[in-house]
């Protein structure tokens, strides 16, 4: 991907887009973004899911980030209905994009959650970072 995307000190940057209502209201996502080692992490709260465009998601690939987490309320669960439902399928449209252009697929990641506590935010978090530093160990693009 772009230069611009590493960090001054060799940090790996996730961008943590994340429904409102997947993350538990007491989790303190400043500090949670913190605590990855090696990672500089941007959530993102978003009021659903469903808003996420393929064309942020790249952008924000190009310009920002290294990899992108996108975490959505479970099926069903949604406040939109079909929010998570349409999450899901614009981030394999993406990743079918990525794949194409030989950056690597698993830049981009979505998974689900509700009420999601702060450690699992964190686990998940920590597992799109090491999906990315193994596809630049494994000579993918950055």
């Amino acid at each position: 991907m772009n230069e611009m995307t590493e960090s001054q000190n060799g940090e790996t940057r996730i961008v943590v887009l994340y429904c409102q209502h997947s993350v538990g209201n007491d989790v303190d996502i400043t500090s949670c973004a913190r605590s990855v080692a090696g990672v500089r992490v941007r959530p993102a709260m978003m009021p659903c899911s469903s808003k996420v465009q393929v064309s942020h998601l790249l952008s924000i690939l190009d310009k920002e980030a290294d990899g992108v987490e996108v975490i959505v309320c479970p099926e069903g669960c949604c406040e939109l209905l079909i929010g998570s439902k349409r999450a899901v399928k614009r981030i394999e449209y993406a990743r079918g994009l990525l794949d194409d252009i030989g950056v690597g697929p698993d830049r981009l990641g979505i998974s689900h959650g509700a009420g999601l506590p702060a450690d699992e935010f964190v686990k998940r978090v920590a597992a799109r970072a090491e999906a990315v530093m193994n596809l630049e160990e494994n000579g993918e693009n950055r």
